[in-house]
């Protein structure tokens, strides 16, 4: 008797929202598959393909980071730092002696 070995496969279980999974049982039979052979379709492109998910945001970072800055440097606690800075400046290009010493 010959016995042929079965490919070694694994069980997942993960929990989606109810509507999600009836929606997409319904989309897969209109496509005539089901979850189960589309989540490992999925997983198998996403382990080939550096690019099958593309990740998005819905907040725009940019004007999150903007704001932030804006904020922070109108503080008081900034506004009192850069003073302290410019006077330094100014008191190092002041002393030609004391400039070498910060140029490269």
């Amino acid at each position: 008797m010959r016995y042929t070995k079965m490919a070694e496969t694994t069980q997942i279980n993960f929990r989606i929202p109810v509507d999600l999974k009836t929606q997409a049982q319904e989309k897969a039979e209109t496509y005539w598959t089901n979850l189960n052979f589309l989540v490992k379709l999925f997983l198998t492109k996403f382990v080939k393909w550096d690019d099958i998910v593309k990740v998005t945001q819905d907040v725009d970072i940019e004007k999150v980071f903007d704001q932030w800055i804006v904020n922070y440097l109108s503080s008081k606690e900034w506004q009192s730092r850069t003073k302290k800075i410019n006077k330094m400046l100014t008191d190092i290009t002041n002393n030609p002696e004391k400039e070498k010493d910060f140029l490269v």
